[in-house]
């Protein structure tokens, strides 16, 4: 029985760890394309230039981590809710 748990334990991370990475990747194209929209004129003084493209695609790494995150979480809190109830 012990071993049957813990096989189960181990495909149910692995999962999680799929749905992480599939909303990670996701959520940074998402956020690279949103960003794409922005008017970076305003903040900087070479919109089209390497340092734009560079803060762009942090900013995307950092949404697509927030994304992924929210994701792991709602996948976790479903299956609290499925060993309550």
């Amino acid at each position: 029985m012990l071993q049957s748990n813990l096989i189960v334990s181990n495909v149910s991370g692995a999962i999680d760890g799929m749905i992480f990475i599939i909303t990670f990747l996701i959520g940074i194209y998402i956020t690279y394309r949103a960003l794409g929209s922005l008017k970076w004129d305003r903040f900087m003084f070479d919109p089209i230039g390497s340092n734009i493209r560079l803060l762009r695609f942090l900013f995307a790494l950092l949404g697509g981590f927030v994304l992924g995150l929210a994701a792991a979480a709602y996948v976790f809190a479903v299956q609290l809710v499925q060993i309550m109830f």
